[in-house]
């Protein structure tokens, strides 16, 4: 009875295991560029945020009033030269990028709001949050 409750158990945690690691969005890379996007559902999110050690660069994007989160943005990085490094389209709700250290730039557009912010990255995580309701579009300056 034991020998079938711990197989039984042993197939239960493969089941999850499998299941974890479909839910998890695949890596990609753009101009050497690592990133990964998604986090739509629950199971989804939950396999992004075990990424989270892998970037440094973490981006949600949400609706500020209902706390929705947001799929439908169009995200583009650029070097302080205005030469796009990484664009991708239908972003969110959210991000992971893996950056060289340096200063970029941060264009976000849905709905007609387009959010620009300036990161800075070093060798610790930079974590934003854009809102699309109340939250201003002017760029508040450097992010470190």
């Amino acid at each position: 009875m034991q020998r079938a409750l711990a197989r039984a158990v042993l197939v239960l945690a493969a089941c999850l295991a499998s299941h974890a690691a479909l839910a998890a969005p695949t890596p990609k890379q753009q101009n050497g560029i690592s990133y990964v996007n998604g986090g739509v559902g629950e199971d989804e999110q939950s396999a992004m945020r075990a990424q989270r050690g892998d970037y440094n660069l973490l981006l949600t994007f949400a609706t500020k009033q209902s706390g929705a989160y947001r799929s439908d943005v169009q995200l583009d990085i650029m070097d302080t030269k205005g030469n796009t490094l990484l664009s991708a389209a239908n972003s969110g709700p959210m991000f992971y990028a893996r950056l060289p250290a340096g200063t970029y730039r941060i264009s976000a557009a849905a709905e007609g709001k387009v959010f620009k912010r300036s990161v800075r990255i070093g060798t610790a995580l930079k974590e934003m949050t854009l809102h699309w309701e109340n939250d201003s579009v002017d760029d508040p300056g450097l992010q470190e």
